[in-house]
């Protein structure tokens, strides 16, 4: 697994997980549970923050940030645990032919099998950054190659709904306009950088990207 990112402890990340091959196994509902459990694990235990997510067929996306561990830490735990109840649940399964495929594909030789590409992880910098990124996680079950949904607000595995229609979520997360407004400087991670001041951050907070200027 590849971190190309950096810790800052106040940062959020922008994280991409991807099945190996980008077979579709989170079709199966069973197989999103794994990911969405260990999500809500490590916020139950104030690992991480999780601001907003989404879980396609074949990847994932989310906005966290790391409470007590590193983020190349939190992402190896994630990886790891995810890696190993899918593989479970694959020979449960008799998934012979993914199993092969995943055998096939393995990039690390002390292990048989590669469940996932680089996890890969993302600082996010700005206010305008993390609304784009946002914006991008809720829009990928409407996307054209996929359009799992009419209403992005009506898919299952995704924060949009809560964002857009106030809807509970599946798993619990931290609504990222609240935290940024309860978050003063110099814990910012915007405003500490000299990116914005309290009031700039409210108005971003209530700005969705598409009414900002270019």
């Amino acid at each position: 697994m590849t971190f190309s990112s950096f810790h800052d402890s106040t940062h959020l990340y922008f994280v991409t997980a991807s099945i190996t091959a980008w077979k579709h196994l989170f079709i199966v509902p069973e197989y999103v549970k794994i990911p969405l459990n260990s999500l809500a694990w490590m916020q139950q235990q104030k690992r991480i923050l999780l601001f907003a997510f989404v879980i396609m067929p074949s990847h994932l996306h989310a906005i966290i940030k790391p409470v007590s561990d590193l983020i190349g830490d939190i992402l190896q735990q994630f990886g790891s645990f995810t890696a190993h109840e899918m593989l479970k649940k694959l020979r449960a399964d008799n998934q012979k032919d993914i199993l092969k495929t995943f055998q096939q594909e393995k990039r690390d030789q002390r292990h048989d099998h590669s469940i996932w590409q680089d996890i890969q992880a993302k600082n996010i910098y700005s206010p305008d950054f993390l609304w784009q990124k946002m914006e991008y996680i809720h829009q990928n079950p409407i996307a054209k190659d996929w359009q799992l949904v009419k209403d992005r607000a009506d898919y299952l595995y995704s924060s949009a709904g809560y964002y857009d229609q106030g809807k509970k979520p599946i798993i619990e997360l931290t609504d990222v306009r609240e935290w940024l407004l309860s978050t003063p400087s110099p814990h910012s991670p915007f405003e500490a950088r000299g990116e914005g001041s309290l009031e700039e951050k409210e108005q971003a907070c209530n700005t969705p990207p598409s009414a900002r200027p270019e």
